[in-house]
């Protein structure tokens, strides 16, 4: 059977199962499987199917995946991140919209110690929107301003995304963690600035505290956050400096919060348990969608499908900006329909060398392959973190009360990626002053 012909029915079975509720590394697994042996022969998609696993769970630079997300479930089980809510609001809250710009403040802070999307808009959800709705915040603004600010997980180091991507082309892990730096800080910053102005422009979004901490509760509440503070200038000055290598840098900061509990006299079995529990599950929940999407990969590269894309794309003569504007539409798209991780082990192999045969820096695409990874976790309709805060709030909020506070925040979002577009070096300052 020609192999363009395998690819295309692979490709719209697995869409098929996809839309049939069919988990997502099921679908590209058994998909994969099935055009394997309809190329090569059973024995072929038998064989790719038993060693497919062990290689990549027998994959050391792999290790780091477990460590930082058991390096969060610690953060997010020991309190620290109602710690930074807590300063946060007794820096902000006093400000109309105060509790929006203590979210965007806490969570941005998290996201030095948990690499997980999710786990921040989850968490968020319990400890700011109840104060949110107590005080009178529109619901629909601050349920979205969570799901949105929660992104910013997988630009802030450490970043499982990131992880995937550069194990999947074959780039520094390290590189690509320095690259999040500053992107991550200037959407921060830039919610915070949007907040500001929507509170201003439609002062019913937020009421006006009058109660501004003292001085003393400010720096009082400071103390609290030396923890994720630590944590993350070990690991991330571990990386930079050339300590140690990204994937011993996940060992580091899960023993560094370990070491931290312990110090603080929160360390018990009761949160390292969990957040084992936590980190096997998320682990195995990506290792399973990972060997999928694989399996589903080596397809089109022996079907040769691959091959006649990238030969396609590369004779239409795009300029860069063309060929990267046109990326970032279908990952906008594709955004809309699929979760983070699958999109990039499907679209990877055959988007990464076309790519590189146009000579474009693959961490600045890795950062804005991030990005794009941040605005399809706010789109619907399958947006992961509108389902995530959804399901944290415990039935406060409904799905459309959140898309109808989404808009603004998808927008910002598309702006920052345009600013990543048009200044590279805002991703590429940082990586090029590393040691090597």
């Amino acid at each position: 059977m020609d192999g363009a012909v395998v690819a295309f029915a692979c490709t719209a079975a697995m869409l098929v199962l996809l839309v049939a509720g069919i988990p997502v590394g099921l679908s590209l697994g058994l998909t994969g499987f099935a055009g394997l042996a309809a190329i090569g022969g059973l024995p072929l998609a038998l064989v790719q199917l038993q060693s497919l696993p062990y290689s990549l769970a027998n994959d050391y630079a792999f290790a780091v995946v477990p460590t930082f997300v058991f390096m969060g479930n610690l953060a997010m089980n020991s309190g620290m991140a109602k710690e930074l809510y807590v300063a946060a609001d007794r820096w902000f809250g006093h400000f109309r919209g105060g509790l929006y710009l203590s979210t965007i403040a806490g969570s941005t802070a998290f996201g030095a110690a948990s690499g997980s999307t999710l786990v921040n808009a989850t968490v968020f959800t319990k400890v700011a929107l109840p104060e949110m709705l107590r005080l009178g915040y529109s619901k629909k603004t601050a349920s979205a301003c969570i799901a949105s600010v929660g992104t910013l997980d997988a630009m802030i180091p450490p970043s499982v995304a990131m992880v995937v991507y550069g194990i999947l082309t074959e780039q520094s892990i390290g590189k690509l963690m320095i690259a999040g730096i500053v992107p991550g800080i200037l959407a921060a910053l830039s919610y915070g600035v949007l907040i500001m102005v929507m509170v201003r422009l439609r002062p019913e979004l937020a009421p006006r505290r009058m109660d501004p901490a003292s001085w003393r509760e400010r720096w009082s509440a400071l103390r609290g956050t030396w923890s994720i503070l630590l944590l993350f200038a070990m690991v991330m000055g571990g990386i930079y400096l050339g300590l140690f290598s990204p994937t011993a840098s996940g060992a580091v900061g899960a023993f560094s919060a370990l070491v931290i509990l312990a110090l603080r006299r929160r360390l018990n079995a009761q949160i390292v348990h969990a957040s084992l529990i936590g980190a096997a599950v998320t682990t195995a929940m990506l290792f399973i969608i990972m060997i999928g999407g694989l399996m589903f990969s080596r397809m089109l590269v022996l079907s040769g499908a691959l091959t006649g894309i990238v030969d396609w794309v590369s004779s239409l003569g795009l300029s860069q900006l063309m060929l990267i504007t046109a990326l970032c539409a279908m990952y906008i798209v594709l955004g809309c329909l699929t979760d983070a991780i699958s999109m990039l082990i499907v679209t990877l192999p055959f988007v990464f060398p076309i790519v590189s045969k146009a000579g474009i820096d693959p961490i600045w695409f890795g950062i804005l392959c991030v990005q794009l990874l941040e605005i399809g976790a706010i789109t619907p309709p399958v947006g992961l973190n509108l389902y995530a805060t959804v399901s944290a709030s415990n039935g406060t909020v409904s799905m459309d009360e959140i898309i109808e506070g989404i808009a603004p925040f998808v927008a910002l979002n598309l702006f920052i990626l345009a600013l990543l577009v048009v200044f590279p070096q805002l991703a590429l300052w940082l990586p090029s002053q590393m040691k090597s």
